[in-house]
Order: C-alpha cells, then sequence, then structure tokens
C-alpha cells in the first residue's frame, strides 16, 4: 500500500561510513567517494538499523557490497531500460543531495545560523572557508531536467549563499590579526572619531549586523525550500525524522530562540522567492532592522 502510495519503504545507507567511530569506517577511503553511489546501499528501515548494530560488527563491506550486486541483478531483470534509467538518475541525485546536506551541516544549522545572529556576529576562518567550498561546489552541479522544482531551489539558494558569503567578505575582519576568528568591523573602536562620526559609524555597524539577520533568515528559507523540492519530487519522507531546517536567534549571553522559516505561498509563487540583495537592504531600512 505505501509503496503503491510512492512512499518508500527503503533509507539510503553507507557501506562505508564517513565518520570515524562509524559502520564500517576506512580511513583510507576516499572522503568524495563517501556519498558516491558506489558506497550507497537501499535498506528497509530495519535492515538500516541491523547492519550498523555494533558498529556495523555483523556485516563487512565485502559482504554489503555482494548483498548490493545482488540485488541489484534481480532488480534490473524485471525492469525496462527506461526504468532503469531512471532509478540510477533518482538514486544519483539522492546522493548528491545527502553532500550537499553534509556541506550545508543541516544537523548543526541551529548552531551555525546562531552564530550570524549575536550582537557582535563572530565566524571562525573554517566556517568561512566551508561556505566558499559548498558554493563553490553547489556552482558546478547540473540538476536533471526531471525535477524542476528542485533545480529552481539550488538556484535560488545559490543566490542566497553568494549575497551572504559576500556580504561577510565585505564586513567582516580578523581580530588584532588572528586569522582564524572574523568579526563584524566596527570602525568606532579603531580610530578617534567626532561624535556625529561615532554615530554615523554605529549606525553602518547596526545596519551591516541587521543585513547578515535578514540573509540569515533568508538561507535558512532557501535550505527549508530546497528540503521541501526533494520531497515533492524524490523522496516524501526526506528528513522526516530531522523535521525542518531551524533557524536560531541570539540576543546575547541569555536570550536566543529557535524560529521556524520557511517561505510564504506567495513567495513561493515567484520566478525565485528569494527577493535579492537590493529589496533586503530597502526592507532593512524600512523596518528600521532585522525581520527578528
Amino acid at each position: 500500500m505505501l509503496e503503491e502510495a510512492g512512499v518508500p519503504l527503503g533509507e539510503e545507507a553507507h557501506i562505508i561510513s564517513g565518520s570515524k567511530g562509524g559502520p564500517r569506517y576506512d580511513g583510507a577511503y576516499p572522503p568524495e567517494k563517501i556519498d558516491s553511489y558506489e558506497n550507497l546501499i537501499l535498506l528497509c528501515p530495519t535492515h538500516h538499523r541491523l547492519i550498523d548494530k555494533k558498529g556495523g560488527a555483523g556485516f563487512t563491506v565485502e559482504s554489503l557490497r555482494k548483498m548490493k550486486v545482488a540485488h541489484e541483478v534481480v532488480q534490473r531483470a524485471a525492469k525496462s531500460a527506461s526504468q532503469k534509467r531512471q532509478e540510477e538518475t533518482e538514486l544519483r541525485t539522492l546522493a548528491l543531495i545527502e553532500v550537499w546536506a553534509d556541506k550545508a551541516d543541516l544537523n548543526h544549522w541551529d548552531g551555525f545560523s546562531g552564530m550570524l545572529n549575536t550582537p557582535i556576529p563572530r565566524l571562525s576562518s573554517e566556517t568561512i572557508d566551508a561556505l566558499v567550498m559548498q558554493l563553490e561546489w553547489i556552482t558546478t552541479r547540473r540538476w536533471p531536467d526531471q525535477y524542476p522544482e528542485l533545480k529552481r531551489a539550488f538556484e535560488n539558494y545559490t543566490l542566497v549563499l553568494t549575497d551572504t558569503l559576500n556580504h561577510i567578505r565585505r564586513t567582516m575582519d580578523s581580530i588584532d590579526g588572528r586569522v582564524e576568528i572574523y568579526e563584524m568591523y566596527r570602525e568606532y573602536k579603531h580610530r578617534r572619531m567626532t561624535q556625529s562620526e561615532y554615530d554615523a559609524s554605529r549606525r553602518d555597524f547596526e545596519f551591516r549586523v541587521d543585513m547578515l539577520y535578514e540573509l540569515s533568515f533568508e538561507l535558512t528559507k532557501a535550505a527549508n525550500f530546497i528540503c521541501d523540492a526533494v520531497r515533492t519530487e524524490l523522496d516524501p519522507l526526506y528528513r522526516f525524522e530531522e523535521g525542518i531546517v531551524p533557524h536560531r536567534v541570539s540576543s546575547g549571553l541569555f536570550g536566543n530562540k529557535l524560529t521556524r522559516e520557511e517561505y510564504r505561498h506567495g513567495e513561493r509563487e515567484r520566478e525565485l522567492p528569494y527577493v535579492g540583495r537590493a529589496e533586503l537592504e530597502a526592507r532593512v531600512r524600512k523596518q528600521g532592522g532585522a525581520s527578528r
């Protein structure tokens, strides 16, 4: 019944884990192949838990590869050429989506968004480098034409990520020459000013902080938009257990909250939901701050 309704009963599992201490982890296995088709096997939820039990001690890499090949032989024998192509396209596309989810670190998104939403935003150089690598990876992807909503969602996300990264590059600087930590630059802290210059510098700083807040909201919406596209066109239960990608706002040492940020119906109907940096700037100026 569930299969007839289009609900997948399989889960993608890694034959070789990409995490130290994970099931069948192999430090010599190329990192770029962890989420590749050759290292993925489709299992029912019960068998997924079984093969990973006790660190995967009961199932070797070789046994799982043989299991995968045997299953594919049986399945392919009963399918037409077009069905085989479609199945392979789906599996390879889902594998690439998992690569993106890992590069974007969706499982720790609240921590990432929280770093963008503090009174004085700070980011490690490692985090900034990860954003750069994620953008470069996304820019070189070609998504299958049979998934138009997925292509639209990634195009939208790429625009928001580009604007976010450009804003970080323009407005943040290393702290006291420490290249491992970057902070939103405060000119009024670094030179003597008249009162009017100081006030203008403070307003400029607050505007740049508010823009980073606003971009973090948009980036979270764009990430959730991709997840929705995956659920619509590929896997109805994608990230079912994890839920939506959450957004965290931090107003200081003790004040922070988790919010649900998604595009509204009217926004989704636009060619691309993201309105662009210019409109964001106009929104922040009109509101007198970010949408928090």
